[in-house]
């Protein structure tokens, strides 16, 4: 393997492909998750996240996002309408606003990945354990892969 060109023995029009597909498998998957809970990507996005880091500040979660605040304030106002999350100001600094999930939110979001537990653990019956591992492994690798900073 040439360590400058890592890829250099695939072919390029299959390793195009197979990002495609492999990419393409993920977007079908995400959009099953819009249609059954009737909240887009980012919404859904942005419930576990706060799943994992609850409360979080706004710029928290523009940051993370990668969206401006003022589409960030959006987004949680729609969130906020449909009472799953909360704002509120910090108490030790009024200008900062903290997001928090609530219970019905928690119960949302578990929902969320409660399905793609169960699908993936269904589809998997009949993967052999060695392919099993390496799907997990090159899940696990994915931030590194592409070179996206770690979650928190």
């Amino acid at each position: 393997m040439n360590p400058k060109n890592p890829l250099s023995q695939i072919p390029r029009q299959e390793f195009d492909d197979t990002l495609f597909r492999c990419f393409r498998a993920i977007y079908q998957f995400e959009q099953a998750k819009v249609h059954g809970f009737g909240l887009n990507y980012d919404a859904i996005f942005l419930l576990q996240f706060l799943r994992r880091q609850s409360p979080a500040r706004m710029s928290a979660i523009a940051q993370e996002m990668q969206i401006p605040i003022s589409t960030a304030t959006r987004m949680v106002d729609r969130l906020v309408a449909k009472g799953v999350i909360s704002r509120q100001r910090a108490s030790g600094d009024k200008r900062i606003m903290l997001v928090s999930l609530e219970p019905s939110g928690e119960r949302l979001v578990q929902a969320v990945e409660d399905h793609s537990f169960e699908i993936l653990n269904h589809n998997l019956a009949d993967v052999d354990d060695a392919d099993i591992k390496a799907f997990f492994e090159t899940a696990r690798l994915m931030e590194k892969i592409l070179k996206i900073p770690e979650a928190p």
